[in-house]
């Protein structure tokens, strides 16, 4: 082959690829929809690949092109798809037709990574129908409240642990150790102390299995979104095998020790056990495979210990930047605290009603999830975007966002958006509940299955620090706070980092009672 035939033949495939990176980026210009123009194969994702930006600037550049306009456009690399700014919309979508935009896009290629790809986020169709009907009935009030002894021992020991601190320290890093004790004893029947001892196998492979944030991993989960054969050719595989087998290998053990022995626990695990031996009550369906437990028990996992340690770190920097209400807060647990004579139980932490103003008011300020993803199933008409616009027919497989973050701030149903208030919840909590613009966990029947336990696990753990301790802004806390480049989780720039700071005359007492 001649240089001719050689330069031809590399011009012919830089063109392949241009056509193929190109061919679905008109289809938004075509409709009419407002968007950013897209570059080749990168979509409207340049900046965010380059590390210019964070993934929250992206969408907050797209959602602001139209603040009339029900939905905007946006290229996710090569794929067109769709940003609802309507409230009333996204409640359709999200609730009135669940049937037809069941589905979130696959993060991940189950023949490639077998337990990630079985987690319930990813689970479709009847399958997920039926996993989450089954899997509802772990997080009733009453499986909670049974489990919030274990949450408060965890949470006690955490906050004692801070109380003897007195310095800045970053709280990403202290943080995942509650939220990895808190599943171990929660989900797993496994007592481990990472506070005292962060060495410990279980936290060790956790924290492998649980943080998706680098870049590297971001990379590969775009490959399988994108190009899942790619994937499979390549075997990317996500989680590494050696974790894999550890999180199964301990169920099977937990499984095979308490049949043995006769044990009956008081977490998820047994719960699940116990859905196992009651073939019957799910009319012709088959129990559980102990493979489906170890998936499921992993997915509480995987689902909540980086995930609520981000939040929880969230919640304590707006405490620190915004004084006046942790104080206030503080004075709350005071007179909680004096009031039921040094113990709280379940029912009097779910009663405090300006810590839930507070952390409901963190998670609107900012929410763990930027934004939450639908595929339209069968063909869906949209209303026009605009006034005099056309209606846009979403066809099947097609994507749609919700712009969590971006709704939050909107002053359109946010009344001062940039101001954190807790009083907004105070006064006007149930309607900003219903409003269709509040998302902190999803929206809908998809929305976290979790999310009562999650906010027992941070509303106990803040009970009991805030009782001890007051969170301060340090040298190294970044105000305001920035997010790192070039990742789609509110991972802080330069870490979470806060000043503990030990209150005086504290009259913490023994938080801990499940009455």
């Amino acid at each position: 082959m001649d240089y001719l035939q050689l330069g031809l033949t590399f011009l012919a495939i830089l063109v392949a690829i241009y056509y193929l990176s190109t061919r679905n980026q008109k289809l938004l210009k075509r409709h009419g929809i407002v968007h950013i123009p897209p570059t080749p194969f990168f979509g409207n994702l340049g900046p965010l690949v380059r590390r210019q930006c964070h993934m929250e600037d992206v969408i907050q550049r797209i959602y602001d092109l139209d603040p009339d306009a029900k939905y905007v456009g946006m290229y996710e690399f090569t794929t067109p798809l769709i940003i609802i700014r309507d409230p009333e919309l996204i409640k359709t979508i999200g609730v009135k037709e669940i049937t037809n935009f069941t589905n979130h896009r696959p993060f991940v290629d189950v023949g490639v990574d077998p337990m990630l790809g079985e987690v319930l986020f990813a689970m479709q169709g009847d399958r997920w129908r039926e996993h989450r009907t089954m899997l509802t009935t772990l997080f009733t009030s009453s499986k909670i409240k049974s489990m919030f002894v274990l949450m408060s021992d965890c949470a006690k020991r955490f906050a004692d642990y801070l109380s003897k601190v007195d310095r800045e320290i970053e709280m990403k890093s202290v943080l995942t150790r509650y939220t990895n004790d808190v599943i171990a004893r929660c989900v797993y029947g496994i007592s481990v102390d990472s506070v005292n001892e962060p060495e410990n196998i279980f936290y060790k492979y956790g924290q492998v299995a649980s943080q998706l944030a680098t870049f590297k991993q971001n990379l590969m989960i775009f490959v399988h979104r994108n190009s899942p054969r790619l994937a499979r050719l390549l075997n990317l595989k996500i989680l590494p095998d050696h974790i894999e087998k550890f999180f199964y290998r301990l169920v099977v053990d937990t499984i095979e020790a308490r049949r043995k022995e006769g044990v009956h626990g008081s977490d998820m695990l047994q719960q699940l056990m116990d859905m196992q031996s009651r073939k019957k009550e799910f009319e012709g369906k088959k129990g559980m495979a102990v493979s489906e437990i170890a998936n499921h028990a992993f997915s509480f996992f995987f689902g909540s210990v980086d995930t609520m340690a981000t939040q929880i770190s969230l919640i304590a920097h707006m405490l620190a930047v915004n004084p006046d209400v942790q104080q206030r807060l503080q004075e709350e647990i005071d007179e909680v605290l004096s009031a039921s004579e040094e113990q709280a139980g379940y029912d009097v932490i779910q009663e405090m009603k300006y810590l839930d103003a507070v952390m409901s008011e963190a998670m609107r300020y900012h929410p763990i999830l930027l934004f939450v993803d639908r595929v339209c199933g069968e063909t869906f008409e949209l209303p026009p975007a605009l006034p005099g616009a056309r209606p846009f027919k979403l066809e099947r497989g097609m994507n749609i966002w919700f712009p969590v973050k971006a709704i939050h701030h909107d002053p359109k149903y946010f009344e001062n958006p940039e101001k954190f208030d807790p009083d907004r919840f105070l006064r006007d909590g149930k309607s900003i509940a219903s409003s269709g613009a509040y998302m902190p966990f999803g929206m809908g029947p998809r929305k976290c299955i979790g999310s009562r336990f999650a906010l027992t696990e941070m509303k106990i753990l803040l009970f009991n620090i805030l009782a001890v301790c007051s969170f301060k802004v340090g040298s190294k806390t970044m105000v305001p706070l920035k997010f790192k480049e070039g990742v789609f989780n509110p991972v802080a720039k330069n870490g979470f980092w806060l000043k503990i700071e030990p209150r005086e005359n504290s009259s913490y007492g023994d938080v801990g009672s499940s009455s």
